[in-house]
């Protein structure tokens, strides 16, 4: 079974025959904005060879200093593997995109149809913040029962207003409109996030809002760093299939960003990024000692992306009961699906109409 690999050690990839191949080199990344860096390797392999099939490999996810050339990336072309590189501090970088193995003109172009269209572009921009809100209200009612005084009033206002603006949506006539409703709604969903984690997680992790580059605190980068993983673990899945991952509806397309992975990521955050850092803080398995600071930021150290890694590839393989299909799917098919439920909406929008994923567990 294929399955996303993610590679931390510093060395040298390569194509080894008809496998991959990493050689390990000693000692730790440096940071990519170092003075004395003069963009050539700075590692060396000492010899050890860690070979694995590339068979089994969905895709890499490249979080250490590695070298790669030419030969190898036309191989992982290929054999149609996507890359992932990240940065120093944990940062999404870029993307080495294989040829596009699904294509379909007739898709395409219904696609750029659809985003041409204000009309047609409305209805799934407001597909995406209706579901995206939907599924932040199911986060909120999970936890709902557990909090008194307070802190429940605080929640049941924040839900009042959300269902509020959720059912609403149908009379937004623009995607800025549509856009600020859903950053709205976010930003006073984090400010409950320090009832639902707990006075003892509070403490060691305070929040009192979202800031992005550079995250200022350590709430704020595990969710940068769990939304990077999200916005790409979504585009390998729309890779699958024969949409443009560079042609949005809710998100504006733009050079160097695949946006329809945005899109889709605002659906799937909640479920995914969200409940996985509220889990990790509150188990202890992340703590104050997995970041640090730097240059005015704070940031998940080298142990603490492996936590969130291997949390966030074991949750990706767990099931659910599907409730059309009556059987178990993983949480990563049920991306793959929504890629597939906008592909018959684009096809036939009037029989096939998309609806986001509504969390029903």
């Amino acid at each position: 079974m294929k399955r996303p690999h993610y590679l931390f050690s510093n060395g040298r990839l390569r194509r080894q025959h008809n496998t991959l191949s990493l050689e390990r080199a000693p000692g730790d990344r440096m940071p990519d904005d170092d003075p004395t860096d003069e963009g050539l390797p700075s590692v060396e392999p000492d010899g050890r060879k860690h070979p694995f099939p590339v068979e089994t490999v969905d895709s890499l996810y490249i979080f250490g200093e590695v070298d790669i050339n030419t030969k190898l990336i036309t191989f992982l072309g290929q054999q149609g593997v996507p890359t992932f590189f990240f940065d120093y501090y944990g940062y999404y970088t870029a993307t080495l995109y294989p040829r596009e193995a699904q294509l379909s003109g007739r898709l395409h172009i219904e696609q750029a149809r659809h985003y041409l269209s204000p009309k047609r572009r409305l209805v799934l921009a407001r597909a995406f913040v209706e579901a995206a809100l939907f599924n932040i209200e199911r986060v909120i009612k999970y936890y709902q029962p557990r909090l008194t005084g307070d802190a429940k009033l605080a929640v049941q206002a924040t839900l009042t207003d959300l269902v509020r603006d959720r059912e609403a949506l149908p009379l937004t006539t623009d995607i800025l409109t549509l856009m600020a409703v859903e950053g709205r709604i976010r930003d006073r969903y984090y400010r409950l996030w320090s009832y639902f984690l707990g006075s003892d997680v509070t403490i060691r992790f305070p929040f009192t809002k979202r800031e992005r580059r550079p995250p200022s605190n350590e709430l704020n980068a595990l969710i940068s760093f769990g939304n990077s993983l999200c916005y790409t673990t979504v585009l390998r899945q729309i890779y699958r299939t024969a949409l443009d991952p560079t042609i949005a509806f809710l998100h504006e397309p733009g050079d160097r960003r695949f946006s329809l992975s945005l899109d889709l990521a605002e659906v799937f955050k909640p479920l995914l990024v969200d409940r996985m850092i509220f889990r990790l803080l509150k188990t202890g398995e992340i703590n104050p000692k997995h970041f640090e600071k730097h240059l005015g930021g704070c940031y998940l150290t080298e142990v603490g992306r492996k936590i969130v890694v291997a949390h966030w590839d074991e949750r990706l393989s767990q099931t659910v009961q599907h409730r059309t299909l009556n059987k178990k799917v993983s949480y990563e098919r049920l991306i793959r699906f929504e890629c597939y439920k906008l592909v018959r909406h684009l096809c036939d929008p009037v029989s096939e109409p998309y609806q986001g994923l509504h969390m029903w567990w």
